[in-house]
């Protein structure tokens, strides 16, 4: 056993690799993280935009035209006026949707900025679950090298035993079918420790995907998966985890503010419902001016100014079409909110449940793991005392091996339970 603890010893190196820190290095390679990041700045400047309508609408026209020849408008004898052939026109209009200021743009902002918030409450979310994803990813990848080093000790094991088995056998000791047994046992270590092997290197290979390594980067273990896990803890009664889930889980406050964005873009879409009241304003500055009469072949400037009062049809009945889609997109996101608290609870049970089972395992495993080493034991003494074969004691290191892997997968399936209770209760927010 303490050969055992020793090779334990040298797979957790110093400064290797943790589950917080491969969860770190998933958020800053995490192409959904990426995305998030775009979808904010898109967000922003939605939101810019949103900004920028309360600026009035500022149009400027500069022109010139040449106007066809028409025939002076004779007055009387000496007297006419010239029609001009030369049109040159300088023009801003400034114009002010009063109404909007009051009805539409406030909501449109709002709503704008809300979409920022659910672009940045998202890109969080994004993080939490590539942080989610590296840590379970990581424990697997540690019980498969666990899995490994206990199939190799397997293997040297059962070779070790063959070995004698061998010379008893040419002693006439042992018979063939004895042999035989554990030849079998041999070719089945074997297999064991190949198909373990090809499991931890793709392990290594999702893992090191995750956190971005590079190819010459070498992986090791910097967490002891055998001491007990910081503040574990099953959590409350199943309503007050639910509650908690819901003040802290990122995805709720993602639908609860599209939520409310939602129908701020629809109390935002019925102002087109109503007549629109704005206000306007125009400077010209034209040669000839087309107010100033008779005509003059020079520059003249001329104002005006007012309020006007428009009610579109086409805009209203496109606004109620809006106003019905905008309600079931706000319905929509009502009914994922509703899924996810149900899948919530679920999710809280079965990781309540799922704690609950890794500790007991981890009290029946180490039971187990008693039992087969105080067995091996004994067979080694009975075989000392020739009143056990070797074949029996053959058979109590495999059950050995057998109680060690079911050892570490309860430590490692502990650490997972409470890895995923903390998810779901969003505990794991930092």
């Amino acid at each position: 056993m303490a050969a055992f603890e020793k090779e334990l010893d040298t797979l957790f190196a110093p400064g290797g690799l943790t589950a917080d820190a491969a969860a770190g290095r998933a958020v800053t390679t995490s192409p959904t993280v990426r995305r998030r990041n775009a979808e904010i700045d898109a967000a922003i400047a939605q939101a810019q935009a949103a900004q920028l309508s309360l600026v009035p609408h500022v149009d400027g026209k500069a022109s010139y035209t040449r106007l066809s020849p028409l025939d002076p408008f004779i007055i009387g004898p000496g007297a006419q006026i010239d029609f001009l052939e030369n049109s040159y026109l300088v023009e801003g209009t400034v114009g002010v949707p009063l109404s909007d200021y009051v009805i539409r743009f406030p909501k449109i902002i709002d709503a704008a900025k809300l979409g920022t918030d659910v672009a940045r409450t998202s890109k969080r979310a994004a993080e939490v679950g590539a942080g989610q994803d590296a840590r379970l990813t990581y424990y697997e990848w540690v019980r498969a090298k666990l899995q490994v080093l206990i199939a190799r000790r397997q293997l040297t094991q059962v070779q070790t035993a063959l070995t004698q088995f061998r010379a008893l056998a040419d002693a006439q000791r042992v018979s063939r079918a004895d042999l035989m047994r554990v030849e079998s046992q041999e070719a089945q270590a074997e297999q064991a420790l190949d198909q373990l092997q090809n499991l931890s290197d793709l392990r290594e290979e999702q893992l090191r995907l995750l956190i971005g390594a590079p190819p010459g980067e070498q992986l090791a273990v910097g967490e002891d998966i055998r001491k007990d896990v910081a503040g574990a803890s099953a959590g409350g009664p199943l309503d007050q985890l639910a509650t908690t889930a819901r003040q802290q889980r990122l995805e709720f406050k993602v639908l609860d503010t599209g939520i409310r964005a939602k129908e701020l873009q629809r109390e935002a879409e019925r102002a087109n419902l109503l007549p629109r009241l704005s206000a306007f304003a125009v400077a010209d500055y034209a040669r000839p001016n087309q107010r100033v009469f008779p005509q003059v072949d020079e520059f003249k400037f001329t104002w005006q100014a007012g309020l006007q009062l428009t009610w579109t049809l086409n805009d209203a009945l496109l606004s109620s079409t809006a106003d019905k889609r905008y309600r079931a997109e706000t319905n929509e996101l009502r009914a994922d909110r509703d899924n996810l608290e149900r899948g919530t609870r679920i999710e809280l049970l079965a990781a309540q449940q799922a704690v609950a089972i890794a500790q007991h395992a981890l009290e029946t495993t180490q039971k187990g793991l008693n039992a087969a080493e105080e067995g091996y034991r004994v067979r080694r003494a009975l075989l000392a005392a020739e009143r056990a074969t070797a074949v029996e004691l053959v058979d109590a290191e495999n059950e050995v091996t057998r109680a060690r892997i079911a050892a570490i997968d309860a430590l490692i399936d502990r650490r997972i339970a409470q890895v995923n209770l903390d998810h779901v209760t969003g505990s794991d927010i930092h």
